[in-house]
């Protein structure tokens, strides 16, 4: 399973993190977990910027997925007792999920993947 919008891909958070979210042993916390919460990510990047499938991702909104995501993750991991609260190395997941939004993509907007052509250019 992957996730939905693919905005981000696994290995993403992983890099951003460096938690190997498969090395985790525990029948809570599956792949397909982790799949729908980097989709739930990606669903909270679309409510705010209003970005729809057919459109190419900027950098700005995989950067914004990639920490919704590792946040969320982060505090699964602490629900299901694999992490303490502090038991991480970036203060950007301190932050709140509007915050992050707006960091990210205030000033940002997807592209449209096939440019508009003709008369009305």
């Amino acid at each position: 399973m992957v996730s939905v919008y693919q905005y981000a891909a696994l290995a993403d958070v992983e890099a951003f993190t460096g938690i190997d979210y498969s090395a985790i042993n525990s029948t809570k916390f599956t792949a397909a977990l982790v799949d729908a919460k980097i989709t739930l990510a990606e669903r909270m990047v679309n409510g705010y910027m209003g970005v729809t499938v057919d459109q190419t991702t900027t950098d700005g909104i995989k950067m914004a997925t990639i920490i919704i995501a590792a946040k969320i993750l982060h505090n699964n991991l602490i629900e299901l007792g694999f992490h303490g609260k502090d038991e991480h190395n970036l203060e950007i997941i301190d932050m709140s999920i509007p915050s992050i939004l707006r960091l990210f993509l205030s000033y940002d907007a997807g592209v449209d993947a096939i440019p508009m052509s003709g008369a009305d250019r």
